[in-house]
């Protein structure tokens, strides 16, 4: 008996087997790594700035109102940090890794109520163990809880789209669309909605493609009045350019970032469903060649991923989050399509081709001794390894820092390639069985281990920390960085819990300075020299020089490389490093 046949202990309890694998993955790691850019700092600033200021209509960001995104996530994590005591890592976080369990568990019941209890806790399964899912289910981002809100809609809106067409779950999806506007804005029900509509109109059901308008006004209804109150905090005229800007223009255009090429999800894909994306081919091959897309939820199924591919390969703007809600579609038909493989040495019409799945166990066999072997040896010869390498301090430390844990990693990694591959010769679904067990201790020892050993190359709060004790009771940091300091207001305004003001010149340095006498300015290296240059000695002397308190102790300062054309006895620059950036910070001149 193999051990997700359908009358096993697992299949029986799915629903709390799966509950229980996403707790443990999602919950116990998530204070264990500081918020990293991008979004994370940003998002928790706004937040934060909720949270203490107990205006839940207006979010703001860096003390302006900030309508990137509608307040629903900033909801959750004031509620979650106010019943965990404050704003944290781990409360922020919570929220999404919550809305992972519950989508994991939403795909189960609707795959097993079409396609039978082992394809329901397959389908499952492999969402929670999709790479990309994973991932965002510990972090603190919108797109996690507008998965939930999608992935709901859509399939309580098919219960209710039966042969006798029932009110109250179409209702109810439309509702949890709503949910998801407020998540993330418009498209959580545009996008839903192009998917009903394709799917009517190739079914024909002239009526019920009608009905979506007046049950579109339920999900208007939740979404409005938000609308109308940040509306009137910030100006109508004002939240309208939000919403162009943040929806029609980035589909039309990349004027805010992330511009990529049509074929960007093309790529991507293969990367977010790993360990699982070889198989995505066949899986939609064995529903062509069974032409399983006569079948109605067949073909949603198809039309959820199918118009979110499209939809979103067209749009300039292009992120590789922006696929997630489509991947609950996904996996509902490959644990379909795994869960096939018990017949496939039967007569089964359905049974599924095994190889694929063979072939795909054998490989990862194959690349978990070679990565266990990889991290063995270079875990313990990493002091060779650095030295050949051109890092920064920084850098060199934080990877020599994680020496054992990437021994041990190593010698887990080739254990688990060994198991893998003693299921070579077995049941072929003893050996996706084996390949889904071998993914957890391995999400466990990134999130419990790796992501915590890297933070110290990716967080901003010892230098937040360093920054406040260098402002004292200022509430303003300045920060020149021309192309990226948008984006990196969140980051350290977050981080020295104040408000980060942008400057582009000399001329808005010594402006902030004026209205702001004891803070700093943080000053982006390669936008330096113009400032330096043009009046050498009253700037140079204000750098501040003493890197000492807490910054000392979790980061070392940095100091430029001495300029050869430099006159003899120059001293080297100090500098403050966050994240990959290098900064400058500068005193009021005197």
């Amino acid at each position: 008996m193999w051990t997700l046949a359908d009358d096993s202990f697992l299949v029986r309890h799915r629903a709390l087997f799966l509950g229980f694998l996403g707790a443990l993955l999602f919950i116990p790691f998530l204070g264990g790594f500081d918020f990293w850019y991008p979004d994370e700092p940003d998002i928790a600033q706004v937040c934060q700035a909720m949270y203490e200021s107990g205006d839940w209509i207006s979010p703001r960001r860096n003390g302006v109102i900030w309508v990137d995104y509608p307040p629903f996530l900033y909801w959750a994590g004031c509620a979650s940090a106010w019943v965990l005591g404050g704003v944290s890592e781990f409360s922020l976080r919570l929220p999404s890794a919550l809305g992972a369990i519950l989508t994991v568990l939403l795909v189960c019941r609707q795959a097993s109520r079409w396609l039978g209890p082992r394809a329901g806790l397959w389908s499952g399964l492999l969402l929670l163990t999709f790479l990309q899912f994973a991932y965002n289910a510990v972090s603190y981002r919108t797109d996690m809880l507008f998965v939930l809100g999608i992935g709901a809609g859509l399939l309580l809106y098919v219960e209710g789209s039966g042969a006798e067409a029932r009110w109250g779950p179409r209702i109810l999806g439309f509702a949890m669309l709503g949910f998801a506007m407020l998540v993330k804005g418009p498209l959580g029900l545009l996008l839903p909605g192009l998917v009903l509509t394709l799917w009517h109109a190739s079914r024909k059901e002239w009526r019920r493609l009608f009905e979506l308008a007046p049950l579109s006004m339920i999900s208007l209804v939740i979404y409005i009045p938000w609308a109308a109150a940040v509306a009137a905090a910030m100006g109508k005229g004002d939240l309208i350019h939000e919403l162009y800007a943040q929806n029609i223009e980035r589909f039309l255009a990349g004027a805010r970032g992330h511009e990529k090429p049509w074929h960007y999800f093309f790529n991507r894909i293969w990367v977010d469903l790993i360990p699982w994306s070889p198989l995505l081919p066949f899986s939609l091959w064995w529903a062509h060649k069974q032409r399983l897309w006569r079948d109605s939820r067949v073909q949603l199924l198809l039309w959820w991923f199918g118009a979110f591919f499209v939809f979103l390969s067209i749009a300039t703007t292009k992120r590789q989050v922006y696929l997630l809600p489509a991947y609950p579609a996904l996996a509902i038909l490959m644990g379909w399509w795994i869960s096939t493989l018990a017949n496939s040495e039967s007569e089964e019409p359905r049974a599924s081709d095994p190889r694929p799945a063979r072939v795909l166990g054998i490989f990862f066999a194959v690349l978990l001794m070679v990565l266990g072997v990889g991290g063995l040896v270079g875990g313990l010869g990493l002091d060779m390894i650095l030295g050949r390498l051109h890092l920064q301090r920084l850098e060199r430390e934080t990877i020599g820092g994680l020496r054992w844990t990437i021994v041990a990693g190593g010698v887990l990694f080739g254990a688990l390639g060994f198991w893998l591959w003693q299921a070579r010769r077995g049941h072929v679904l003893g050996q996706m069985e084996r390949l889904a067990a071998v993914t957890l201790p391995i999400y466990l020892t990134v999130f419990a281990l790796f992501m915590p050993g890297f933070n110290p190359l990716k967080t901003y709060e010892p230098q937040g920390r360093w920054l406040r004790s260098q402002i004292g009771d200022s509430h303003w940091i300045g920060l020149l960085n021309q192309e990226l300091g948008f984006h990196k207001q969140g980051a350290f305004g977050y981080a020295i819990g104040g408000l980060v003001k942008l400057v582009e010149n000399e001329a808005d340095m010594e402006s902030f300075f004026r209205a702001n006498p004891d803070s700093v300015v943080l000053v982006l290296t390669k936008k330096a020299s113009p400032i330096l240059a043009s009046n050498k000695h009253d700037w140079q002397s204000v750098l501040l020089r003493d890197f000492t308190g807490p910054f000392e102790q979790d980061v070392a300062p940095y100091t430029e490389p001495q300029d050869p054309k430099a006159e003899e006895g120059t001293p080297a620059l100090p500098l403050l490093r966050a994240g990959r950036y290098r900064y400058y910070v500068f005193r009021r001149p005197n």
